[in-house]
């Protein structure tokens, strides 16, 4: 329906402030109690300012000034009985810490996990815990940060804290608490980090063989055929796999915990969780488990049973008692078989066959390293690229196809119309 017109122009905007010519200010709407202001913006469009519970500045909008009073009035009853913000001026980074702990990092990490993190936290709330977020500046993270190197940690422990105190500040970004990370203003330490060690495809191999009568001669093969953490490892139940298709289903890990000592737990990244193809002398090591175990459950006194998200679950590597294994004893297995195999058992932990995999499959065999990502059970290939010990002859193999397919130049020098 066309509106009757009634011959007045409407009133022309004037936004929230405008400038005489004697250069005076006005803000127009301005409430007297505090409420904040009330101006027009557009034609047909208002706007009206509050502060909430919390003293952050809030705005309404409506066509009418009448309107997006009525709508402040509402907002602001909404709100007045709302308990204020624990995110206020007074928390401290300690507090801010703690909360951090429960409510962010408790529910998306392993309990192993949580563990370190609370360590962290730990350290947090003994060197700056006392400063309140607003008053925490880049000087004090300086400081902090050069006295936990002085205590004598290890760069990456210090740099690893670093990192936790910059997800905890993230939550004061992310409520309004601060506008910036005051972390992000200093540098980490620098890190050194070791290469791991990485055996080549005979050694492997040779590895392997001299573990084949160990009862945990299986469990090597996983960690040096497979490339799995050796927590997947000791996770595994009959129930996951599959002898006819030859594949093995991980589905979770057994983790050490503080004061629980090696429980069942989710894996370490989803990236694992999945069907994995088993190799043919894997499988066959893996039979030779069962019919091993089958042995130790008949002479053993009581079997422990084990249930996981509800269900009993079969380990495969268990005590001999049917305990869950902790990963020393993978270690010390690992160690005797390179005694055997006539290899350095220095530095021989359970890591090096999931090093070995991927470097013998990128380096030997020139897989790409999406593919292999997929059969060690890693969540992205960026994280497998570090795990590459060796190029063989990628390098080389690399420079020849350029070359094949881009030098105008191939014969000794000479270019294509014979001229040099």
């Amino acid at each position: 329906m066309l509106r009757e017109y009634s011959g007045a122009m409407p009133k022309k905007p004037t936004g929230k402030r405008s400038t005489s010519a004697g250069g005076s200010v006005r803000v127009h709407g301005k409430a007297g109690n505090g409420e904040g202001s009330v101006y027009p913006v557009a034609e047909g469009r208002w706007r009206a300012t509050y502060r909430d519970a919390s003293g952050k500045l809030r705005v309404v909008s409506g066509k009418t000034r009448e309107q997006v009073i009525a709508r402040r009035a509402e907002a602001m009853g909404s709100t007045e009985n709302i308990a204020p913000s624990r995110f206020d001026r007074s928390m401290t980074v300690g507090e801010l810490a703690d909360w951090w702990l429960t409510n962010v990092s408790a529910p998306r990490v392993r309990a192993s996990s949580l563990a370190k993190y609370s360590d962290r936290v730990d350290r947090i709330r003994a060197g700056i815990g006392d400063f309140a977020v607003v008053d925490l500046g880049p000087e004090q993270v300086q400081e902090w940060q050069a006295a936990l190197q002085r205590d004598g940690l290890s760069s990456s422990t210090v740099a690893d804290t670093r990192l936790t105190l910059r997800q905890v500040l993230g939550v004061a970004v992310l409520y309004g608490l601060v506008a910036r990370n005051t972390t992000d203003a200093v540098r980490p330490p620098r890190v050194v980090t070791k290469p791991g060690r990485a055996l080549t495809p005979d050694d492997a191999r040779a590895l392997i063989t001299a573990a084949a009568d160990d009862r945990l001669g299986a469990a090597v093969a996983l960690l040096f055929v497979q490339g799995w953490r050796v927590s997947e490892v000791l996770g595994l139940a009959w129930g996951d796999i599959d002898p006819t298709a030859g594949t093995a289903t991980i589905r979770r890990a057994a983790v050490y915990v503080d004061g629980e000592g090696t429980v069942l737990g989710p894996t370490k990244t989803d990236g694992a969780v999945g069907v994995h193809h088993l190799a043919p002398g894997v499988l066959a090591l893996l039979e030779s488990r069962r019919e091993a175990q089958k042995e130790e459950q008949a002479i053993a006194a009581a079997w422990e049973q084990h249930t996981y998200d509800g269900r009993p679950i079969d380990l495969v590597f268990t005590t001999k008692s049917g305990g869950v294994l902790n990963r020393q004893a993978v270690t010390k297995a690992l160690g005797k078989a390179a005694r055997a195999a006539g290899l350095d058992a220095r530095g021989l932990g359970t890591h090096v066959g999931r090093r070995t995999v991927v470097t013998t499959l990128y380096a030997e065999e020139g897989i790409d390293l999406a593919d292999i990502a997929r059969h060690v059970g890693h969540a992205s290939a960026s994280t497998t690229a570090d795990y590459v010990r060796r190029l063989g002859d990628r390098p080389r193999a690399t420079a020849e196809a350029a070359a094949r397919r881009l030098d105008v130049f191939p014969a000794a020098g000479r270019r294509e119309d014979g001229r040099t």
